[in-house]
Order: C-alpha cells, then sequence, then structure tokens
C-alpha cells in the first residue's frame, strides 16, 4: 500500500494496474430602430378603428373648425366597448412580442479532438482550468497558463506554485462536488483509462474534459503545443517545444554511434510491474541508446513474471525513485538479482518526477539515462 500511494504521487499514465424622464410631444417621434414596429402598430390600430366605425356607420372623415358639417349618428351603446377591447388586444399583443424578444446571450465555442479521440467543445477563450494530473499541471505552467489553473491534484508539487492551488483530492479518485464547486472551463485528464469513473458527471454539468494520451516523447511535445493553443499560448508553447526537442536532439546525436543497452525498466517490485510497448518511456529508453527487453510486451504498463524477469536478462536496471515516491521502488526485485546488470554494478536510480510524469522535465530524465548508460559519449 505505502508504494502504491507513493506512486500515484507521480501518477503514471495508463494505470490498467492498480464548470426623472424628459418630456417629448405625443406625436413627436425620434427616428431610431425599433420604428418600424411602432408605424406597424399605429396601422392596426387605424385598420381596427376604421373597421369598427364603418360596422356601426360611423365617418372615417375628421371635421375641422368652421367646417359645415352635419350632425354624426349617434353612437351605438356597444361601439365603445368593441373599440376598448380592440385597444386591449394590440396592447397584449405589443406586450407579447416584446417580452419574446428576449436577447440570447451565446458563447464562443469550438470543437476540438483530444488525444483519446474523444470530439470535445470548449469556450474561445479558457480562463478556469482544472488539472488532474501532474505532468499536466507542469504543462500548463510550463506554457504560460498557471494562472488559470483554479484546481489540481494533492500530488501536482511542481513547480512550487503549483502547491498553493485549490485540490480537488489524487489522480484517480477526484472529488467531483469540489471540482463542480470551481466552475472550470476544462478538466484536463492524463489519459483515457482515467477518464471513465466521473466523466458522466461532468458531462451533466457541461464541463468540457480534455484527454492528453501521449505514447512517445514526440508526442509528448505535440501535447505540449496543442495545450498551449487551447490557453491562447501559441508562442510561449511553440519556443518550449522547441527548445525540447533540440536537447532531446542533443542526447541522440551524442549515443547514434554507440552500441545499445539492453534494459529493464522497473516500475515497481513488489509485485514486479515493467513498462511495454504503449508506454512512452519505451521510445525514452531507445532514444538513449538503450533497448527495453520489454519493449514488446503488449500495453503500458504489464505486471511481469518472475521468470520472465529472469530470463530477460537486461545488462542494465533503471529504478525511478527518489522524488515524489521518496525511497519507494529503490530496491532491485528479487527476480532480477542475478542478472548481468546487477552482477556489473549497473543498476540506475534516477529521479521518479523525471520519468513518471509526462510532460516538460521528461528531457531531464532523457539526459539523465543517456548518461547513465553511455557515460562516454558526454565527456
Amino acid at each position: 500500500m505505502q508504494l502504491l500511494n507513493a506512486r500515484e504521487k507521480a501518477f503514471r499514465p495508463h494505470r490498467e494496474f492498480f464548470l426623472e424622464k424628459s418630456r417629448r410631444q405625443p406625436a413627436a417621434f425620434a427616428r431610431r430602430k425599433g420604428d418600424g414596429i411602432l408605424a406597424f402598430r399605429l396601422q392596426i390600430w387605424s385598420a381596427a378603428t376604421s373597421a369598427a366605425r364603418h360596422r356601426f356607420g360611423l365617418s372615417d372623415r375628421i371635421s375641422f373648425p368652421g367646417e359645415s358639417k352635419a350632425p354624426a349618428p349617434r353612437c351605438p351603446a356597444g361601439v365603445l366597448q368593441t373599440l376598448a377591447i380592440a385597444l386591449l388586444i394590440i396592447f397584449a399583443s405589443s406586450c407579447s412580442q416584446q417580452s419574446n424578444q428576449k436577447t440570447v446571450l451565446t458563447v464562443d465555442v469550438h470543437e476540438v479532438t483530444d488525444e483519446a479521440g474523444r470530439i470535445v467543445q470548449l469556450p474561445a477563450h479558457i480562463n478556469r482550468i482544472v488539472s488532474l494530473a501532474p505532468n499536466l499541471t507542469e504543462i500548463v505552467y510550463a506554457v504560460g497558463a498557471g494562472d488559470r489553473l483554479v484546481g489540481d491534484t494533492v500530488y501536482c508539487d511542481y513547480p512550487a506554485e503549483a502547491k498553493h492551488v485549490t485540490k480537488i483530492g489524487d489522480t484517480t479518485h477526484p472529488s467531483i462536488e469540489r471540482i463542480i464547486a470551481l466552475k472550470p472551463q476544462i478538466v484536463l485528464v492524463s489519459t483515457a483509462s482515467q477518464l471513465e469513473n466521473f466523466t458522466r458527471q461532468l458531462d451533466e454539468q457541461k464541463i468540457a474534459v480534455y484527454v492528453t494520451n501521449p505514447r512517445s516523447l514526440e508526442q509528448i511535445f505535440h501535447s505540449i503545443e496543442t495545450l498551449g493553443d487551447l490557453f491562447d499560448q501559441h508562442n510561449q508553447a511553440m519556443t518550449l517545444a522547441g527548445d525540447l526537442r533540440r536537447r532531446a536532439q542533443t542526447v541522440e546525436n551524442a549515443v547514434a554511434h554507440t552500441n545499445p543497452v539492453k534494459v529493464f525498466y522497473q516500475v515497481s517490485g513488489e509485485p514486479l510491474y515493467t513498462i511495454g510497448r504503449d508506454a512512452y518511456l519505451t521510445d525514452l529508453v531507445k532514444r538513449a541508446g538503450g533497448i527495453s527487453v520489454t519493449g514488446d510486451v503488449p500495453t503500458a504498463f504489464p505486471r511481469f513474471s518472475d521468470e520472465a524477469a529472469l530470463a530477460s536478462r537486461p545488462e542494465a536496471i533503471i529504478l525511478p525513485t527518489g522524488g515524489s515516491m521518496g525511497t519507494a521502488n529503490s530496491t532491485v526485485a528479487l527476480a532480477l538479482r542475478n542478472s548481468p546488470a546487477v552482477l556489473n554494478n549497473r543498476v540506475f536510480r534516477i529521479n521518479d518526477d523525471h520519468l513518471s510524469r509526462p510532460g516538460p522535465r521528461l528531457v531531464v530524465g532523457l539526459e539523465e539515462i543517456a548518461r547513465a548508460l553511455h557515460p562516454e559519449a558526454f565527456k
């Protein structure tokens, strides 16, 4: 249990294994928007009153002072009542039209496809972000959007500012209530396997969930660029990714003419887990001048049998340890203690935060692995 809790702090992807008026003249109308409606209503009133007057034999002609005129026919008793009813109908219609002419507020949204292949609707400008993984928190700060991070996990401890952000729980069991209370426009999730437990609740609250799922170092660079675009930080994200690519290429150039070293990457010793075909760390080991002896094993982080570990005979063993995991995973698994790596003292303990978090500091991990496997290439 101690190892499991420590491992949560680093958070590996693919964890398969463990939201007073001025007065105006009555007839003086300033021309402005809506005059057409006013004229239309006056015409309706005129037509209605004219029809009523003709019905009861009244004249539409208006008499002026000094003009001889015959006595007007006496108005039948119901005329005034009919005119009053017509007036009320027109007034009610006017009020109804005004009440129906409500202003509809629309939010500028656009659709994007996340790294799990999901269509996600996002606002054009994102001001409130929640991160559910330490690596994503690091990316948010690295691209310059850290001031918009309103929530993250208890294991989000880098950079230092991330420690002071409102905590919503851990990476695998976040509090949905806390997330909703923070009213985020987007929730960032690392890998689809982390998504299943709470997507429905967030969907009901109209909170967008964006999934990253990198399986190689280049895909991690792409994630950085994509998140930078989502947060209107294109230039800073492109600059960061470009710098990381150059550093990675420097490492690859340095080890290009060395003999690849057979590597066993020990994710945990008891039980024994390692990296498989779908893990970005398999690509990282290759770029550092190594070959993962479990690189062809299906999935990203498979459980490995003692017999298979013994038969793999690695020339070097990498133990991610010493960062957020503390002393966890600092000892070689029993099945590997007679391997050539142990017998030749080629067991390398590397800060797990530089390996287990697929973000900007992963290049530091690449440099550390390469120097451990091929020290001669960096003299």
